[in-house]
């Protein structure tokens, strides 16, 4: 029987003993044992909870194509599936002949001809497989969750800021030396009330102000720039505003003029709105 063996790693781990070339190793020693010919290796690098997992549709489109049975090979349950919506078409996959799975370390077969026992195996796995993703889950939020108290933030460094290591080692967010001058200058702009996004944008160019991808500011990034509370020591994760612990670009009194004249405070009105209809421009 032609085989395909599935070695897999998330994107976010690389677990001891889990990666690819190890598995691949494990895989075709294991497809050599049970006579398997070896059709096709699946190296993927992408998360088994992802709505879309297009590598692995590729794997099922390879199966559904097939004119023979195709044995799927994996070092274990979680490799292949950590939740159950693909169950149902692995399954049905199974009853129609055109899969026998392999689920190396649980010792499991599942083809046309298993039992019930099996599939219950299977699905028992798959609950532990899904019980470790929730706790990862669980774990992580709570992380940021801490992480926010302190103060850190655990995003991309908004523009005018930068990602950088300390003399500890640590990772953290600086300002940027090259941009931070051009985006206090904008908050400075705005906040006297004479000036639109539009006006801001024009001035951004010319400053030389550029997202990271080298293009200009949208207005669109501007206007969420000078809403960001980032910019003068606060920041809002989903737990609510809070301090953080890096240096502020403006004081708190500049960032709330600005709100001002966004909220339509202290905006002056434009130079033609006091002159007759029939006098402006």
């Amino acid at each position: 029987m032609k085989a395909i063996l599935l070695a897999r790693v998330s994107s976010k781990e690389q677990e001891e003993g889990q990666s690819i070339p190890a598995q691949e190793r494990r895989l075709r020693e294991y497809a050599e044992r049970k006579g398997l010919i070896v059709d096709e290796v699946f190296k993927i690098t992408e998360s088994s909870t992802k709505d879309t997992r297009k590598e692995f549709e590729k794997i099922l489109e390879r199966i559904r194509k097939s004119r023979e049975t195709i044995a799927l090979v994996a070092d274990t349950i979680d490799r292949v599936q950590r939740s159950f919506k693909e169950s149902v078409v692995l399954d049905n996959l199974r009853k129609d002949g055109k899969v026998e799975i392999h689920f190396m370390r649980e010792g499991l077969i599942l083809n046309l001809r298993s039992n019930s026992s099996d599939i219950l195996r299977w699905d028992r796995g798959l609950m532990f497989a899904r019980s470790y993703v929730l706790q990862l889950s669980d774990n992580i939020k709570r992380s940021k969750e801490q992480a926010a108290k302190r103060g850190v933030w655990m995003g991309l460094a908004p523009t005018g800021y930068m990602h950088v290591t300390n003399d500890k080692g640590e990772k953290t967010i600086v300002p940027d030396p090259d941009r931070a001058p051009f985006i206090r200058k904008l908050f400075e702009m705005y906040a006297t009330g004479n000036h639109s996004l539009q006006t801001l944008k024009t001035a951004a160019i010319e400053m030389g102000l550029r997202t990271k991808k080298g293009e200009p500011l949208a207005i669109s990034q501007i206007n969420k720039i000078l809403k960001k509370p980032f910019y003068c020591g606060m920041m809002d994760p989903k737990y609510g505003i809070m301090e953080h612990c890096y240096e502020p670009l403006i004081s708190q009194a500049l960032f709330q003029q600005v709100q001002d004249v966004i909220n339509g405070f202290h905006k002056k009105p434009h130079k033609t709105a006091i002159k007759p209809l029939s006098l402006r421009d």
